[in-house]
Parts: structure tokens; C-alpha cells; sequence
């Protein structure tokens, strides 16, 4: 990439960010956040329940919801960036000025990642801050799941991205990229231990590491009721998977976009 390229992905990404913040979404996603970190902190003593003495398993409380939070930054803020250049034809503004599509798109992959990045370590950085506060310590496991979530964010972006290249609705867009992540890799990620085949691939079954670095074993329901421990992903197998559907998530959804005309 030139300099000159480099420098237009560096515009296209801060026009994106710049319109992530005036937009009410960053604000509706930053109030969820809120609301979570509230409810964490408040319910406990509501109920009388002592907040947990170990960093680890204090944070692994809000490590239970941060894949959702993935998902609902990548349906925000990735879902629709493509797709809304042809259903709105924005694209006959911007395409017409000497702006490659591959740094057009490159710059909205680079808003993305900021701003769900920005969500993510907001959230990380208030639990962070609450575990020292009443338990007084912190370990490298959060940190680790800080990481891993979000190594998760660039699969979650990558596979929007694709799917915004794809479509031409912008809700159908927006539908799919959350029930794909909440539902359908979800299922089959369920199934496929049925059939003695590791969900290893599966980006939500590898999202497990997030709270498995915290302590968190996942459990399911075995034969007659007995509990029994469920699939636990590798953490370098993992990252290697979030890595790979970033990467040609991302490698498509260019591609795709390049040869996609703009709707008259």
C-alpha cells in the first residue's frame, strides 16, 4: 500500500468514526454498556449477595455477556457499511472521487474495528476497575480475555463485512449478522458435538476462551440429567480461527464489493 493509499483509508476511517459519534448508535451501545455494568455491580448487594472475592471470578461475571457485546458492536457498526453504499447510493458520491473501493473499504474495516474495539475497553476497563476496587487485585487472565475478546471483534467484523458486501438490504444485512452469531453458529456448535466432531471452527464455540481464561468451565446437561463438561477450546487454535475469518471475511467483502455495481 502507498502512502497515498494509506492516507485515504486514514480519511475514510475518521469520516466513519466521525459518523459513528454524531449517529446514535456509539450513544445507544455505550448506554447498553452502562446498563450492564450497573446491573453487575448493583444486583449483588440488591440481593444481598457478596461480590466475589477473586479478580478472576468477579470479572468473569461481565465475561459471560461479552460476546453479546461483540455481536452487537459488529451488527452496529459493520453489518450495514457496505450494503448502505448501494441501497442509499452514497457510493455515487464517493466512488466518482479518486477513491479506490478496496481503501474505501479498508477505511470502514478500520472504523469498525476502532469504535468495537473502544466499547469493548470501556467495558474491560470499568470491570478492571471494579475488581481492584473491591477485590483489591488484579491477575493477567483479564488481560488475556480482554485480548481474546478482541481477537473475537475481528472475526465478528470481518464475517459482517462479508455479509454487507453481499446482500442489497440493509436489514437483511443487519438480521443476519445477528442471528448468524446468536443462533446459527450457536447450533450448529451444539450439534456437532452430537456427531463427536470438536466445534473447534466455529467462531462462537471459540469464543469460549474469553471466559475459560477466568475460570469458567463450560457445563452442559449429559445422558439421565448429569452435568458434564462441554467442548473447551484451545486458545492459540482459536486466535488462529478468529484470525482466519477476519482475514477472508475481509478478503471477500473487497473483492465482492470491487465488482458489485451501484443499483440506478
Amino acid at each position: 500500500m502507498t502512502a497515498s493509499s494509506f492516507g485515504q483509508v486514514v480519511t475514510v476511517a475518521s469520516y466513519e468514526i466521525r459518523k459513528y459519534i454524531r449517529g446514535r448508535r456509539l450513544l445507544g451501545i455505550l448506554i447498553l454498556v452502562g446498563l450492564i455494568i450497573g446491573l453487575f455491580l448493583g444486583l449483588p448487594p440488591a440481593l444481598g449477595s457478596p461480590y466475589a472475592s477473586n479478580p478472576n471470578a468477579f470479572v468473569s461475571t461481565f465475561a459471560t455477556f461479552t460476546g453479546l457485546l461483540v455481536v452487537l458492536s459488529g451488527v452496529l457498526f459493520a453489518a450495514d457499511a457496505l450494503v448502505s453504499e448501494h441501497e442509499k447510493r452514497t457510493g455515487y458520491f464517493l466512488f466518482p472521487n479518486p477513491v479506490r473501493r478496496e481503501v474505501l473499504v479498508l477505511g470502514k474495516i478500520a472504523a469498525s474495528l476502532i469504535v468495537s474495539g473502544a466499547v469493548i475497553s470501556l467495558y474491560y476497563g470499568a470491570a478492571a476497575i471494579a475488581a481492584l476496587i473491591v477485590t483489591k487485585s488484579l491477575t493477567w487472565d483479564v488481560g488475556l480475555s480482554y485480548l481474546y475478546a478482541l481477537s473475537y471483534m475481528t472475526a465478528v467484523v470481518g464475517v459482517a463485512y462479508l455479509v454487507s458486501a453481499t446482500f442489497k438490504s440493509t436489514v437483511a444485512a443487519t438480521v443476519l449478522t445477528f442471528f448468524l452469531f446468536t443462533l446459527i453458529f450457536s447450533i450448529v456448535g451444539a450439534l456437532l458435538p452430537a456427531a463427536k466432531i470438536d466445534p473447534w471452527f466455529i467462531p462462537t464455540s471459540a469464543s469460549g476462551i474469553i471466559s475459560n481464561v477466568l475460570g469458567g468451565t463450560p457445563v452442559r446437561p449429559g445422558p439421565g440429567g448429569s452435568e458434564s463438561v462441554g467442548f473447551i477450546p484451545d486458545p492459540a487454535t482459536s486466535i488462529i480461527v478468529f484470525a482466519a475469518y477476519a482475514i477472508v471475511g475481509g478478503v471477500l467483502a473487497i473483492l465482492w464489493f470491487r465488482r458489485r455495481e451501484l443499483a440506478s
